[in-house]
């Protein structure tokens, strides 16, 4: 497993569902899994928005500090937008990338508060050669 966080700007569309400026930058976490002959198996890139940072503690934390710095881990992401007082809605979006010699299968993940306010945007591709995917959430 890889994963790294960095301060980047989002491109056109999700920059729009996040609610940031053009060109401003956001902290994106990139996740790879990589399988025994060491290709990727599943690459995902989750942005946040403006709101996810100045509500969730742990994620405001990367203001800070150098988000370069130490191996991040997010798996507690939910638990922390949780305990902020945020009621989440993930909407899940499945597709199948198909030209032949890059066939993958796709997620577009977007997370929403009580509010309406859009707090994460991932996107996920998984090799076709990969393990099942399994889904788990608890709100």
């Amino acid at each position: 497993m890889e994963a790294t966080l960095a301060w980047e700007a989002a491109p056109p569309g999700a920059a729009e569902l996040l609610g940031l400026l053009p060109g401003e930058p956001t902290l994106v976490h990139r996740h790879r899994l990589l399988g025994a002959d060491g290709t990727a198996e599943r690459e995902a890139v989750s942005r946040f928005s403006r709101h996810a940072l100045a509500e969730v503690p742990e994620l405001a934390r990367y203001r800070r500090h150098d988000a370069r710095a130490g191996r991040p881990d997010m798996r507690l992401l939910y638990q922390w937008m949780h305990r902020a007082g945020l009621r989440l809605t993930l909407r899940e979006s499945i597709g199948v990338h198909v030209p032949a010699a890059t066939a993958c299968l796709t997620v577009h993940r977007e997370v929403h508060d009580q509010h309406g306010h859009v707090l994460e945007v991932t996107d996920i591709r998984f090799a076709p050669e990969s393990a099942p995917l399994t889904y788990e959430f608890t709100g």
